[in-house]
């Protein structure tokens, strides 16, 4: 009978007596793959001859592979009746690559064990250091602490993208379909893309100037992934400059900076969070640039431009927040991030920047200029200041604020302010409330 054939992760031995050929497979899988399976007792064709097994062959195995191969593994070890003739299957698996054998290091090229390079094994390691453990790390969570409304939307999401196939919602299914859980217990991962009191942090600023000395407005908010994304999302698009084109048959409406480019790199920031330290994202609306903060170190001596330019495979720290906003269709194709950001702003003639700091990195957003184009009832109305813009946007954020209070805010004289005030109302965007001694402002509806 022949059961298979051997592949990447599947390799075959005729008898025990290979055990140091079958010791190289073991490693050279784990460093290409994690997990794999070995036959002892088929050979090279898949076919089953059977293996002689005495009371000790099983321990034999598991001390031959605990004493060649460091780290060590944990595998399982069964004895399998296939047509009257006994097979060892070994399964294995290991996450702290890279492996070696006898001080030696492979890695799996179809079903050949070759050695690994220098190059090869400094970008394992590299990338296995990127990579995070604590989204595996099971917690004490139950199914009762996850909100129910973000995984039915998340489930609707990916389902009416093709992204999920379950035939209707069931909360533990669903779960474990996306692996976010392991013997009945919650991984640290679930709990932070849906948990009902997740601490993951978001701060959303709006600057007066492209420093950040004078704030406009600060939220502080925490809350589980799934739902943050959203949330900052609509800030950016909340505080960003439109236009409006005019086609022969639709109205179009487009931001300054596109909307999936901003969504890339708002989900990019989330998916790559060091989240062993309380992260918190940080996003800054400045009049001439969106600053977005990931608080997770970037890969060593590499920058966005090396993934576009080099066509680099995806350094994915957190690869289980990372599937669940994939498939939501947060992320329109895993892998390729900075790749469309750089294409969708190439589109629009929008420039971006980047830089690297000790513990985080920020993503820049370029802006033009420092005036807007507000739509109000589907007409244009003129062009705002950047001062003009700033009030509009502490009232707007600020509702009931006195006219000495916004000048404290922007730094300027009440007499400037009110200059300020009355051409935003000529420009029938703010309306005053109560007399003049007590009068605030709120915009128009």
């Amino acid at each position: 009978m022949i059961i298979g054939t051997e592949s990447e992760t599947v390799e075959f031995k005729q008898t025990t007596g290979e055990k140091k050929e079958a010791m190289e497979a073991i490693s050279a899988i784990l460093n290409k793959h994690c997990r794999g399976t070995l036959y002892f007792g088929v050979d090279d064709s898949g076919f089953v001859q059977g293996q002689q097994i005495s009371d000790s062959t099983k321990k034999d195995i598991s001390r031959f592979i605990n004493d060649s191969i460091e780290p060590r593994i944990t595998p399982t070890i069964e004895v399998l009746t296939i047509e009257q003739r006994n097979v060892i299957k070994v399964s294995f698996s290991g996450h702290n690559r890279p492996y070696s054998v006898n001080g030696r290091y492979l890695i799996r090229t179809g079903t050949e064990n070759r050695k690994m390079s220098t190059d090869e094994l400094k970008r394992l390691i590299k990338n296995d250091d990127y990579s995070s453990k604590w989204e595996e790390e099971l917690t004490d969570y139950s199914y009762d602490d996850l909100d129910d409304n973000s995984l039915q939307d998340f489930f609707s999401s990916a389902k009416g993208c093709g992204r999920l196939v379950m035939d209707s919602y069931d909360k533990e299914k669903l779960l474990s379909s996306i692996d976010l859980v392991k013997n009945g217990c919650l991984k640290n991962a679930a709990y932070a893309l849906f948990g009902k009191k997740a601490r993951v942090g978001l701060k959303l600023a709006s600057y007066a100037t492209d420093n950040k000395v004078t704030i406009t407005d600060l939220k502080l908010i925490e809350g589980n992934i799934y739902n943050l994304v959203d949330k900052a999302l609509d800030y950016v698009l909340n505080r960003i400059n439109w236009r409006v084109e005019i086609g022969t048959r639709k109205r179009e409406e487009i931001p300054e900076i596109p909307e999936k480019a901003i969504r890339e790199i708002i989900v990019n920031s989330f998916a790559h969070a060091d989240y062993t330290n309380s992260p918190e994202i940080e996003i800054g609306i400045h009049p001439g640039k969106i600053e977005i903060y990931n608080p997770g170190t970037f890969p060593d001596d590499l920058t966005p431009i090396d993934f576009i330019s080099k066509n680099l495979p995806s350094y994915k720290r957190n690869r289980l927040i990372l599937d669940v906003l994939f498939r939501s269709r947060d992320v329109e194709k895993s892998g390729t991030g900075f790749q469309r950001v750089n294409e969708y702003c190439n589109q629009q003639n929008v420039k971006w920047s980047f830089r690297k700091e000790a513990y985080g990195f920020f993503f820049e957003f370029v802006r033009t200029n420092g005036q807007t184009v507000v739509q109000t009832n589907g007409q244009t109305k003129n062009e705002l200041s950047v001062q003009e813009q700033t009030v509009l946007d502490i009232i707007r954020n600020n509702e009931g604020l006195s006219k000495a209070e916004i000048a404290g805010r922007i730094g300027k004289s009440e007499r400037s302010t009110q200059r300020i005030i009355s051409n935003l109302i000529k420009k029938d965007l703010v309306v005053p409330q109560g007399a003049n001694q007590s009068r605030t402002w709120k915009i128009k509806e």
